[in-house]
C-alpha cells in the first residue's frame, strides 16, 4: 500500500502487508523483497510536474487536430472534491480563458454565491460575476482567487440528474441550484453543492452533449474515467492549485516523521 500522501500524520508513508500459510520466515522474506523493490522503484512513484501553461497549450493543440474519437478532456485534478478539494480554485480555468480555447464545457465551480447572482439574473441575461476562490485552504502555501469573468447565463436547472454509469447506476446525483455561464465559447457549470463529475449526465442535465464538444474540462482524479474515459481521444493533467495537489511542496507538513522520501533526499548506505 503506497499511502496517502496528503495525511500529516507521523505514520504516513509505504507499507506492505504478506500473508503466508503460517511460515513467518517466508513472510519476512517477501516483505523485504517487496520493499526493496519500492526502494528501488521510488522515484516511480513520484507524479511528474509539468507548468500548467505548457499543459493547457498540450490540451489545445490535440482539440485543434481534425478528429472525430470525441473530445479532449482537460484535468484540474489537484480540486478533486472527491479527495477534499473544495471544487472552488480558479487557476486552470483562468489559463484556458486566456489561451482562447474554443468551444469547452466545463463542470464545475463550486459557488452558491454566484449561483443566486445567476439566479436572480435569469436566463439570457448579461452579467459579470467573481467565481470560486472563496473557500480558505489553510493546509496549503499558496491559496486561489475569485475570477471575475463576464458572459451570458445559459441555463438554471435544480442540478439534480439520474445517473446512468455503472457507478451507482439509477441513483439520484445532486448538484444542487445549478446555473450554466457562457464565457466566449467557454460554458462553465456553477454549482452549489459540492460533487465529484463522473458521470456525463452532468453535462447533459444542462442541456450540453459532451460528445458535441472539443474540450470537456473536469475537477476530477481518478474517476472520471468511468464515465468519461471512452469518450475521450486525449487526456490532459492539469497541475492547478488544491488540496489534492501533487506537488508535495506546496503542502505545509508539520506531522509527517523526518526524513522521508521525497520530501528529504535521502541517501542509503550501501
Amino acid at each position: 500500500f503506497t499511502g496517502f500522501p496528503h495525511a500529516d500524520i507521523s505514520q504516513a508513508g509505504l507499507s506492505v502487508v504478506v500473508a503466508t500459510d503460517n511460515d513467518p520466515d517466508l513472510a519476512v522474506k517477501l516483505r523485504d523483497e517487496l520493499l526493496d523493490q519500492a526502494w528501488i522503484d521510488r522515484e516511480r512513484f513520484v507524479y511528474r510536474l509539468e507548468p500548467l501553461e505548457v499543459s493547457v497549450t498540450r490540451a489545445k493543440q490535440l482539440g485543434d487536430q481534425p478528429s472525430s474519437d470525441g473530445p479532449v478532456l482537460i484535468l484540474d485534478h489537484y480540486d478533486n472534491t472527491a479527495s477534499g478539494g473544495t471544487m472552488d480554485t480558479t487557476n486552470v480555468l483562468a489559463e484556458v480563458l486566456k489561451q482562447g480555447i474554443d468551444d469547452v464545457a466545463f463542470c464545475g465551480i463550486f459557488d452558491p454565491e454566484a449561483v443566486e447572482c445567476l439566479y436572480s439574473s435569469g436566463v439570457g441575461s448579461e452579467v459579470t460575476v467573481p467565481l470560486g476562490g472563496r473557500l480558505p485552504m489553510p493546509a496549503l502555501r499558496r491559496q486561489s482567487r475569485p475570477l471575475e469573468v463576464s458572459g451570458r447565463v445559459k441555463c438554471l436547472t435544480d442540478g439534480r440528474f439520474e445517473t446512468s454509469i455503472a457507478m451507482g447506476r439509477g441513483l439520484m446525483t445532486d448538484m444542487g441550484k445549478t446555473a450554466v455561464l457562457s464565457v466566449g465559447s467557454v460554458d462553465i457549470m456553477v454549482i452549489s453543492r459540492h460533487f465529484e463529475p463522473v458521470d456525463p449526465g452532468c453535462f447533459r442535465s444542462v442541456g450540453i452533449e459532451p460528445t458535441e464538444r472539443r474540450f470537456l474540462m473536469l475537477k476530477s482524479r481518478i474517476h472520471y474515467r468511468v464515465g468519461f474515459r471512452d469518450l475521450a481521444r486525449e487526456v490532459v493533467e492539469c497541475a492547478g492549485l488544491g488540496v489534492c495537489t501533487s506537488d508535495y511542496s506546496e503542502i505545509s507538513f508539520e506531522n509527517v516523521r523526518r526524513p522521508i522520501y521525497p520530501l528529504d533526499e535521502i541517501k542509503m548506505r550501501n
